[in-house]
């Protein structure tokens, strides 16, 4: 299991701390319990959780002051910077949650391999091998 980041090192803010902690504890959780974590992930699993604090940070400043805003300078309407920050962090996380089999796509392919007891058939002694 890789180690946890210590998130004050990157964050100040509280609720980031705490959003860091609980993405961090829900992606290991997740992946322990589907058997694809291992050590190798640790840095992929930190930018994961660095990317969706930066999405959720924009998220509530776009919430906060809406899609478009006027300009400090000229007053005329623009599209507020944190659009484009929660795009860009989006598709961040998009492929990080890709790389890591984390993304419903492929969630499928990321899984283990459980190997299935074989069951005897009669066409099985019919399509024997012939010790030649």
């Amino acid at each position: 299991m890789p180690p946890t980041p210590n998130w004050s090192q990157t964050f100040v803010d509280e609720i980031d701390l705490a959003f860091a902690h609980e993405e961090w504890t829900g992606v290991i959780n997740e992946m322990t319990g589907r058997g694809i974590l291992s050590v190798a992930n640790g840095h992929a699993i930190k930018r994961l959780v660095e990317f969706r604090v930066v999405y959720d940070r924009a998220a509530r400043q776009l919430a906060e002051q809406g899609p478009i805003i006027k300009a400090a300078t000229t007053g005329v309407p623009q599209i507020n910077p944190y659009w484009t920050v929660m795009k860009q962090a989006d598709e961040a996380v998009r492929t990080a949650e890709a790389e890591l089999g984390l993304s419903p796509v492929r969630r499928s392919k990321a899984t283990k391999v459980e190997k299935k007891t074989k069951v005897a058939r009669a066409a099985d002694a019919f399509l024997k091998p012939v010790a030649g």
